[in-house]
């Protein structure tokens, strides 16, 4: 199927404060699981205070 120009593909009307909140908590989880998986060997949820054994070593050039 191609898109036609005549018909918009999105809804032109801003976001409800709402919609701005639920994607705002979306983008910060999203950075967490990111950062969790570089940086964290152990104790992802922080479930126990947060240790240096549960830092992974430091990283050198592409992991």
């Amino acid at each position: 199927m191609v898109a036609t120009p005549d018909k918009p593909q999105v809804e032109e009307t801003p976001l409800s404060p709402e919609e701005l909140r639920k994607i705002h908590a979306y983008w910060r989880a999203c950075n967490y699981l990111a950062v969790g998986m570089i940086y964290l060997k152990d104790n992802p949820l922080l479930k126990e205070t947060l240790t240096e054994d549960h830092v992974k070593n430091r990283l050198l050039g592409h992991w």
